[in-house]
Formats: C-alpha cells, structure tokens, sequence
C-alpha cells in the first residue's frame, strides 16, 4: 500500500540548524535573496540545505565547496563557501558555523570564475560576520520545507 508508509522521524537534537544572517533593524537580506531565484533554484536551495541538516559531517554535504582561504580575514572570521547550480548559474551560500550544529548563512550570491555577483560580495560578508560576532546583527532560523 503506497498511502500507508511508516515515517520514523529523525530525533531532532542530531540536526543541524540553518539560520539566515539579519540586520539590527529586523531586515533578512538572506530571504530577500532567496525570493529572487528561481522556483528551480528555491528548490535545489531547499533540497540541499535538507540533506545537508541530516548529514553529521560537513565534509559530507553536497553544497560544501570549501573554506574561504584566498581572503585571509574572510578565512580569520571563519567563512565557508556552500553551494549548488540550477538555472545555469553557480549560485552561493557564503556562511559562518556559529555553535554546535549551528550555521548562519551570511550572504547568498552567484559566483563565475574570479567574479562575484553582486560585485563586493565577500566585502559583504566580512562586515555582516564581524557585525554577527559584535552583537550589532542577528539570526532568524531558516525554515526548510520537508515536503514540496
């Protein structure tokens, strides 16, 4: 019977937690971000963050590319690059692991080669970290859709 599968949950405490990178005004240009892209590209967003909250080691994600090590004070602050391509264009997540399972997407970007899109990106992300760090930012847990 195909309607009458048993779902056995995961336990929730094993999961990582994904939050987007909010201004001290209450502003979240993660969201902003993500409602621009594509249906496409929200889904392959949402499909990958999905399977990475599962997966224990982050070496083992599917989005994981690598820590920022060409900025030396992009790598200081503790930067990683996640990422996926849908709609032909390599779409990123530069974020910080902030505590036990916890990662904070700082800024959501497009990247081609040396180009980052919007230009100053990684500027962007180093003042959206430091002000994270300093109390003059917060986070916003990201919803991820189980189903869709």
């Amino acid at each position: 019977m195909p309607n009458n599968k048993k779902v056995i949950p995961f336990p929730q405490s094993g999961f990582w937690t994904f939050y987007d990178w909010v201004d001290g005004d209450g502003s979240n240009p993660i969201e902003d971000w993500v409602k621009d892209l594509s249906p496409e590209a929200r889904d392959k967003m949402n499909s990958l963050l999905k399977h990475d909250r599962k997966t224990r080691l982050v070496k083992d994600w599917l989005s994981f590319r690598h820590k920022m090590t060409k900025t030396k004070k992009l790598a200081n602050e503790g930067i990683c690059e996640l990422g996926f391509t849908a709609d032909k264009r390599e779409h990123r997540l530069l974020v910080k692991f902030d505590g036990k399972l916890q990662v904070v997407i700082i800024c959501g970007c497009y990247h081609k080669g040396d180009q980052w899109t919007p230009r100053g990106a990684l500027n962007t992300t180093l003042e959206r970290a430091r002000a994270l760090s300093q109390g003059k930012a917060r986070r916003h847990e990201r919803k991820i859709e189980e189903d869709f």
